[in-house]
């Protein structure tokens, strides 16, 4: 495929212009942002009166020392103007769009997914008495999680570009095992070429080919070289951190998959760090936020705040409001603005105006962070980005609890390994599925999978052996504590306990046994290879939920990483990339594909930061 070559000066002129117009247009019409809603209140006033002037803290302490980094005296502020009553914001989050929205009958539930972050966005007109000072920079990072801190060390590649990054948080934060990639020296070395053609297909078939072609393109076409160039700076850092090739065993269930796993590994990280999912992003983080420090163009600041972005009169972003302990300031951003904020899982107000019901209920956090509360997409949609169509993507798995998730490190896996069973003790979906086909199975019982189970007996756990088998039944013993599990020496003592009926538990279980006797799972097509009876002595049933990991829904970009407004043109000085970016994923997240998520924020962090460097 040819590609369309970067925007000129030409054309970057044209669509201010075209920008011009359609203000001069929305002015006509007495201004879009002073349009009256339904409860009588502007737009503007009624997002102030919300509260979108929450203001992010630090979640936790133990700052990361390094040497060019700027830290605010004190974390910022955690009031939230008066706010405590957000029973009326969903509204809020659909009037910052900046096209007409329309009303979708939706059930209306309340969300699991309770951590509510502070919001750094703010939705309202500063005085400029308000703002303590103004600073001057190159380029603007938002953001200090492993897209950001991509994006901020390449664009200060080069030793001459001035480059601030921000991060409302007390330090910049990932959980990852691996980056999908197509290409690069790694694939190579591990004898895996991959057909891109077949990654990129893969990736839109996922989405059911609903994504524009751009973002994945430039995943395929770049991955392996941003791959390469991530090599290069964990080279320069001091973690020891080395990627390689990491095969991986499928499972796609009748969905086309490709080998595209670059997992990473350092002799500094413990067996605990390395077995527990997504364990060494964090140092991952670390060690990029260390290298860029150290460079002399380079300012990382963290418990500072991206407020809102600037656009001039020409349609250019021009920078952003931000926010430290001390009070609002303005950066001037002279070659661009680089949104990298993340999702907005931390955002419950956001997750039910944006997410279908059954992706956000009776879920377990897989990775409880606080800052990830959907500024960037706010901030962007605020000065006329286009975002991804709703109901927004997200990273859903299964192996959800009511506190959060079984991680394979508790030793609880082989109790949650048995056959899926509802709340009418009736088996409803292949076990065998990848992540989020189990987890949309799940949401798809009675209210959203409220009373679903994982069931094993005896046979199942008959390999545990020593201290796996010590650790794993120590677990089990804690979350039976709990109420989330029962045991019995039969089925219909166990039926009992789960409060299901014991004649549809038992004759699910005998069907299922009949099944591995034949070979064939007649009714969802699982492969029957490996599997075995539920029978024994003793029968155990867990609790088993879906759990969310992100959120993928974002600013949508073209293949340079601009952020494209309604009209899908360019909006000047302005980037995103990671789960603040979209047109990557639809639905929900392709757990059958190995790294997408964390091969596009690498990727895209790494391109967005070169980018805007060379104001490309």
């Amino acid at each position: 495929m040819v590609h369309p070559a970067a925007p000129t000066s030409a054309d970057v002129s044209l669509r201010i212009a075209r920008y011009e117009s359609r203000k001069r247009r929305k002015e006509g019409r007495g201004g879009d942002m002073e349009e009256q809603n339904t409860h009588g209140t502007t737009r503007r006033n009624f997002l102030k009166a919300a509260g979108f002037g929450m203001l992010a803290a630090a979640a936790s302490t133990g700052a990361f020392s390094m040497g060019n980094t700027a830290y605010a005296s004190d974390a910022l502020p955690t009031t939230k103007h008066g706010v405590t009553d957000f029973s009326d914001t969903t509204s809020m989050y659909t009037d910052v769009f900046p096209v007409k929205m329309r009303s979708i009958p939706v059930r209306d539930v309340e969300t699991d997914l309770d951590r509510q972050g502070n919001v750094a966005f703010e939705m309202r007109d500063f005085d400029e008495s308000e703002i303590a000072r103004t600073e001057e920079t190159d380029v603007l990072v938002i953001g200090a999680g492993i897209t950001g801190i991509c994006a901020a060390v390449s664009a200060s590649d080069d030793g001459t570009t001035q480059v601030l990054c921000i991060e409302k948080m007390s330090e910049g934060r990932g959980i990852f095992e691996g980056m999908g990639v197509v290409g690069g020296k790694k694939m190579a070395e591990g004898g895996n070429n991959v057909d891109k053609a077949l990654a990129m297909d893969a990736m839109r078939y996922a989405a059911y080919y609903r994504v524009p072609v751009d973002p994945i393109k430039l995943w395929g076409d770049r991955s392996g070289e941003a791959a390469d160039w991530l090599q290069d700076k964990f080279d320069e850092g001091e973690g020891e951190i080395e990627t390689y090739y990491k095969e991986v065993k499928p499972n796609s269930h009748l969905f086309p998959t490709v080998q595209t796993e670059i997992a990473f590994r350092s002799p500094q990280w413990s067996e605990e760090t390395t077995n527990n999912a997504g364990g060494a992003g964090i140092f991952i983080v670390k060690d990029l936020a260390n290298t860029f420090s150290k460079r002399s163009n380079a300012t990382l600041r963290y418990r500072n705040a991206g407020v809102k972005l600037e656009r001039g009169d020409d349609g250019r972003v021009t920078g952003a409001i931000c926010k430290d302990s001390e009070g609002y300031y303005r950066v001037n951003a002279k070659k661009g603005v680089v949104v990298a904020t993340g999702g907005f899982d931390a955002n419950p107000q956001i997750l039910k105006a944006w997410c279908r019901p059954e992706d956000i209920t009776n879920f377990g956090s897989w990775c409880p962070a606080y800052g990830t509360t959907g500024d960037g997409q706010l901030m962007g949609l605020a000065v006329g980005a286009q975002m991804d169509p709703l109901p927004a993507c997200v990273m859903n798995f299964d192996m959800g609890n009511e506190d959060a998730f079984y991680s394979s490190s508790t030793g609880m896996r082989p109790f949650i390994g048995g056959i899926f069973i509802n709340e009418k003790g009736v088996r409803f979906a292949s076990e065998s599925l990848p992540f989020q086909g189990r987890s949309n199975s799940i949401s798809a019982q009675k209210n959203f999978g409220e009373g679903c189970w994982r069931v094993v007996s005896t046979t199942q756990l008959a390999d545990l052996e020593g201290a796996d088998r010590e650790k794993s039944f120590a677990k089990f013993e804690e979350v039976k504590a709990k109420g989330w599990a029962f045991e019995s020496d039969s089925i219909e003592g166990l039926a009992e306990q789960m409060g299901v009926d014991a004649e549809s538990l038992k004759a699910s279980i005998e069907r299922w046994n009949g099944f591995v006797d034949a070979g064939k799972d007649e009714d969802f097509n699982r492969p029957m290879e490996g599997a075995t009876k539920i029978e024994g002595d003793t029968y155990y049933a867990t609790k088993y939920q879906s759990s969310i990991l992100a959120t993928c829904s974002g600013l949508v970009v073209d293949y340079y990483c601009h952020v494209l407004d309604y009209e899908n043109e360019v909006i000047p000085g302005l980037y995103a990339a990671g789960n603040a970016s979209g047109g990557f994923f639809s639905d929900c997240y392709p757990r059958h594909i190995f790294g997408p998520s964390i091969g596009r924020c690498i990727t895209f962090g790494y391109v967005s930061g070169q980018n805007a460097a060379q104001e490309v």
